[in-house]
């Protein structure tokens, strides 16, 4: 058989006689080089290997020959066509060993060497050859059920981490099966995010994954990589590169948030070209060598500033990219023409098959100048090369394909502050137990020598407790039981209490945050523990208390109300004129930095997992969402969130409660003498609650003796042995525990002994009435709404106050309890501001307020010892905009999305209200429309109270002046709006966004700025709004022309003037 010279992309059907060597046929026929393609036809025929083999033959230097799936499988290698060069590469049912059988009797150039390709059939040698060439992989462990002489690895099992040889790997993690082959890769959750796992697959329709609530243990049928689970923002990397030096990345939405995959029109998973940073392109690089495959995919993970590759598949292409195609076209053109050419090739064809060893086509060889400048061959790329664009979000006309109206106004940052949504009361359970087994259950647990309190939350734990539990009423219950009726004769509390623990124990299955018990011995507890030991019998009992702990969870409602919060943001706050899709379009492009913190209450967390949903427009359960999308905060920067961060104000709110105390149980001679005492400041909501309430103490006594009603209404109801089925209540809470707790706010709400209110317990009431007029409706309340408006006015005059109930009061308690986050927002604001005006971020020093350590071109690296919380995210390669139809590539919207508790949004809307003491005092002395600078000063102390929380943030800032004017601070009319707000409900939120205005000069304090808004929450729809109302409450817009200069440097101000109590 002889070979023409334009032989066009032949797939050899049928080879006969076998082809003679290159050597033995005429030199007219030798002008072309053959490239061989051996591989399964499924691969050779897809739409990326006929694109790219189309390219090299179009260079008019090669014939290519296809192997098809009957020469492969059914003829012998002497019978193949000799190729001068060879692209082969495993897929499923690919005979390897008879290609490299070929290649020993041939020596073809390679593209992907084939020996090396046996090493990515096992992840456990992937990850080992990853670790020698220094390429970071995710923190692992492996168990080994498959070496030699069938010994095995040992895996110890616990609720909530895996363990061998003593190295530990806690939930989240990654199951990965050893062989590769197997795509059934499980993700196992923590108790504290609900438990479960998901089971990752390759894709089926438009699924990816699902997850499993009930299934929480790992396998046990084979070997197992059990890895770190690392965040990265719900979104997965895959990384192809051709060659050492060039590389094309592109991103998805993670599986593991809800397993819906994303497809376009032809039905190809969405994907987008994003940028590398210089470390990933290192390790791309390492990666294509160590495998020594030249078409290489893996897989890459970015966590807080730290890369990883968690996965290396061997040859790859991209799926639909005709940029791609002409690149990799080139490329390998490239490569073969050199290595071809090359004198040592020329002899060995001239000597045919006497040489031995197999040449691999040279890394070096390429031709640079030849590649279009929007790839990632990252050595010789011009300076507008897509992998060299900056992150600024400012754009030019061409970049974005719009015209710059002078006046137009961009979107650059959105910042949300959010209370947690509707939940559960908290309750406890409190009783004495002296028996056996539950004694001993104890002390199997507290520490060794030491008679302390003991914390029971695991899944063992808890089923083993209510199996004794189980057994105690089955040997106490009156009637039932062996000794019927004696726990209480034997020295126990009230026999219901164990009843009443059992049920609580049942009523939901073992996982989550929503229970624990507690143990604390009773102080003579050693000496009886001494006796037991030497007299069983005649020693006196040894005696705990124990401790059940429950509710504070996210409710049905809540999580309801929560998505459609996100999904209200998505709509209202994302302008869509730039492109059609809104938020959507823009996050799934990959121009949207979006973060989203929580402080660790699990309401707190869920509420965060459930506004994503909406937001993000993600299905499925909560769990996936919270663990691949929400960053919990760490102990050093959960003050910002948390309680923890009213630490510096304690002893400052307990004196004003201590004085709200003292003035709500007083008489007054007259109405306005008891506003002026209890509302200095005059608030709307605050003198109509006073009108309602009249005489403070009197109303007390009222409240009271309406909470004694509702517990007696109760307490018919418990007596009813049918209430409970005939009128089941919410989350199969009992009207035995509903009493409990309505009984325990009865006895803590009122002293007998000295006469006097616990004035702390109103919001305890409040809270307990409206969730009960919420969710047990159905009980027909007799007084519940009576109740509730009494409690509504009581705590209108009290909670807000709690804060602060005069101007100096709410600037030091608010600046106090909100310093960090605080710091944290103007970081956030900065940080954009810096980056818009600087064109070359990448090589700009104050380019973000976050600390780029190594240098790298996109800012995208921290110091990986920081663990910082705040990084770059992948940006979208803005070369590949007009192919994907992406009007503004350039744009970029930076979100943070704090979730929190009550209390950060009082002190928050305090700060933003009356500011502090020092900056007023600043203004006012040199009064309006003087020019100020913004003080260094305290811009450093704020980033210090940062950096003292993990947060790397760069100490060298841009000065800039502002012009202060009262108008750009809340207006008049908001100021009342706010006056008239009668709660700060579930989901209440404070939203700032940052505008810019592009056209004008980078120091212009015009360019940005800043808008703030506030919601009180949600509706409850039980006095004010019509029954059944949904949705959040009105925004109120407290400013829309503050200046983004003006507001940074009042924060600072803020945050610096509590700087002598934090230093």
């Amino acid at each position: 058989m002889v070979r023409t010279q334009s032989l066009s992309l032949s797939v050899m059907a049928s080879v006969s006689p076998p082809l003679s060597p290159l050597s033995s046929l005429p030199s007219s026929v030798m002008s072309k080089y053959v490239v061989g393609v051996c591989a399964m036809e499924k691969k050779t025929h897809s739409k990326p290997m006929r694109e790219i083999l189309r390219r090299l033959e179009k260079k008019r230097q090669f014939d290519v020959f296809v192997f098809d799936d009957d020469t492969i499988f059914n003829r012998p290698v002497e019978s193949w066509p000799v190729c001068d060069a060879l692209i082969s590469f495993y897929s499923t049912g690919f005979p390897l060993q008879k290609a490299e059988e070929y290649v020993r009797r041939v020596r073809p150039v390679l593209v992907n060497e084939l020996n090396m390709q046996h090493v990515l059939f096992d992840r456990r040698k992937v990850y080992a050859l990853l670790t020698c060439h220094g390429i970071q992989v995710p923190r692992h462990i492996i168990v080994n059920r498959d070496l030699p002489g069938g010994k095995q690895d040992e895996l110890i099992e616990h609720d909530n981490y895996v363990e061998i040889n003593n190295v530990r790997i806690n939930k989240p993690f990654v199951e990965k099966p050893a062989d590769a082959e197997d795509h059934n890769v499980y993700l196992y959750y923590p108790m504290s995010a609900g438990g479960g796992s998901k089971r990752l697959f390759r894709k089926v329709g438009d699924r990816s994954s699902e997850f499993y609530p009930d299934v929480s243990h790992v396998r046990r049928d084979g070997s197992y990589i059990y890895e770190e689970f690392l965040n990265t923002q719900g979104t997965d990397v895959k990384v192809y590169t051709v060659g050492s030096s060039y590389g094309h990345a592109e991103a998805r939405k993670s599986p593991v948030l809800d397993g819906r995959v994303v497809r376009d029109s032809a039905g190809k998973e969405v994907r987008y070209p994003v940028i590398l940073n210089s470390t990933e392109k290192e390790m791309a690089r390492k990666v294509c060598l160590a495998f020594h495959q030249t078409v290489c995919g893996f897989d890459l993970l970015r966590v807080r500033g730290t890369s990883y590759v968690c996965d290396v598949n061997g040859w790859s292409f991209v799926k639909n990219s005709k940029k791609y195609y002409d690149d990799c076209g080139l490329i390998l053109h490239n490569y073969l023409v050199s290595a071809l050419r090359s004198r040592y090739f020329r002899q060995r064809r001239a000597n045919s098959l006497s040489v031995t060893g197999t040449q691999m086509c040279p890394q070096y060889a390429t031709e640079p100048s030849l590649v279009s400048n929007g790839g990632h061959d990252w050595h010789h790329t011009r300076q507008s090369s897509g992998s060299d664009v900056s992150e600024s979000s400012v754009t030019s006309n061409t970049s974005t394909g719009l015209s710059l109206d002078e006046n137009r106004e961009e979107l650059r940052c959105v910042v949300a502050v959010v209370r947690h949504g509707d939940r559960t009361p908290k309750q406890k359970l409190k009783t004495h137990v002296w028996e056996k087994d539950l004694v001993d259950f104890y002390e199997k647990r507290r520490s060794e020598g030491k008679y302390d309190e003991v914390k029971v939350k695991s899944v063992a734990d808890l089923q083993e407790l209510l199996d004794l539990v189980r057994s105690l009423i089955k040997t106490y219950a009156p009637g039932v039981g062996l000794k019927n009726g004696m726990w209480e004769a034997e020295g126990g509390d009230s026999f219901e209490k164990v009843l009443q623990m059992k049920r609580v124990l049942e009523r939901w299955k073992f996982a989550g945050i929503n229970r624990k018990v507690q143990f604390k011995p009773h102080k003579n507890f050693a000496v009886a523990a001494a006796a037991y030991a030497d007299d069983p019998e005649g020693a006196e009992k040894r005696k705990v208390l124990m401790i059940l702990k429950w509710g504070g969870d996210l409710t049905e409602r809540g999580r309801q109300q929560g998505e459609a919060l996100g999904r209200s943001f998505r709509n209202s706050l994302y302008p869509v004129e730039v492109e059609e899709g809104g938020l959507l379009r823009l996050h799934s492009t990959f121009r949207h930095d979006l973060k989203i913190f929580t402080s660790d209450e699990g309401r707190v967390q869920m509420t965060a997992a459930a506004f994503a949903k909406g937001f993000l427009e993600l299905e499925g359960d909560l769990t996936p969402i919270l663990v691949g999308l929400v960053t919990t905060l760490g102990r050093d920067a959960n003050k910002m969130l948390d309680h923890s961060g009213q630490a510096d104000a304690t002893e400052e709110m307990q004196a004003i409660k201590a004085k709200l105390g003292t003035l709500l149980q007083r008489d007054y001679s007259s109405v306005e003498e008891m506003q002026a005492a209890i509302a200095p400041l005059k608030a709307e909501s605050i003198i109509q609650a006073l009108e309602i309430i009249k005489n403070p103490k009197e109303t007390l006594v009222r409240l009271l003796e309406l909470v004694r009603k509702l517990r007696g209404e109760i307490a018919e109801l418990v007596q009813d042995k049918r209430a409970d089925e005939a009128t089941p209540l919410y989350m199969g809470e009992t009207f035995s525990l509903m009493f409990e707790r309505w009984d325990k706010i009865f006895r803590d709400f009122y002293s007998t002994k000295t006469g006097t209110f616990n004035l702390s317990k109103i919001p305890d009431v409040h809270d307990c009435i409206k969730y009960d007029l919420l969710h047990n409706a159905s009980v027909g309340w007799k007084c519940g709404l009576d109740l509730f408006k009494l409690a509504e006015a009581l705590a209108r005059c009290y909670v807000s106050q709690e804060y602060g109930m005069d101007i100096e009061e709410k600037q030091s308690i608010g600046n106090r309890v909100s310093q960090a986050l605080c710091a944290k927002i103007r970081a956030d604001i900065v940080t954009v501001m810096l980056a818009s005006v600087n064109e070359q971020l990448s090589s700009s020093s104050s380019g973000s307020l976050y600390r780029n350590v190594d240098g790298a071109e996109d800012g995208t690296s921290v110091d990986s010892a920081d663990q910082d919380i705040e990084h770059h995210g992948y940006r979208l390669d803005p070369s590949f905009a007009k192919e994907l139809r992406i009007k503004s590539p350039g744009t970029r919207v930076r979100t943070r999305l704090y979730f929190t508790s009550e209390s950060h949004l009082h002190t928050l809307l305090n700060v933003l209200r009356f500011q502090c003491p020092s900056w007023r005092a600043r203004i006012h002395d040199r009064g309006e429309d003087d020019e100020y600078d913004i003080s260094l000063e305290q811009e450093l102390f704020s980033n210090e109270i940062l950096k003292r929380m993990g947060i790397s943030v760069n100490d060298h800032m841009t000065q800039r002046k502002y012009v202060f004017h009262e108008s750009k601070l809340i207006s008049d009319s908001s100021w009342r709006a706010l006056d008239r707000i009668v709660e700060i409900n579930y989901l209440a939120h404070i939203v700032i966004r940052v505008f810019e205005t592009p056209s004008l000069p980078e120091d212009s304090e015009d360019r940005f700025r800043v808008e703030i808004s506030f919601s009180a929450g949600v509706n409850d729809g039980l006095v004010d709004s019509p029954v059944g109302a949904e949705g959040v409450q009105d925004t109120i817009y407290l400013t829309k022309n503050m200046t983004g200069v003006m507001f940074e440097d009042m924060l600072a101000a803020c945050v610096s003037s509590v700087q002598s109590t934090s230093a």
